[in-house]
């Protein structure tokens, strides 16, 4: 039940990330960010190739799970709160 939960309210991070990005009030340079990250995970070059089978994904988690904190600590505090909060209605 707790491991759900956690799956849950990652999904449910991303999509206030998302949705703060989107917002127009957010400065340009986490969108830029953003957009590296997604791109970095699309696109065929990697640090580490993926057809190395372990270490190819860590690189991809590890550039994700980094681009998110950066992220969260450019976007104003004001834009999430109020993103949270319509999640939580």
């Amino acid at each position: 039940m707790k491991n759900r939960k956690n799956k849950l309210s990652f999904f449910i991070k991303i999509y206030i990330y998302i949705r703060a990005l989107l917002d127009k009030r957010t400065p340009l340079i986490p969108k830029i960010t953003g957009i590296v990250i997604i791109a970095y995970i699309i696109l065929p070059f990697d640090i580490i190739p993926d057809a190395i089978p372990v270490f190819g994904w860590l690189d991809d988690a590890a550039v994700t799970a980094i681009g998110l904190f950066i992220i969260s600590r450019m976007i104003p505090a004001e834009i999430l709160a109020e993103y949270r909060e319509k999640v939580k209605k």
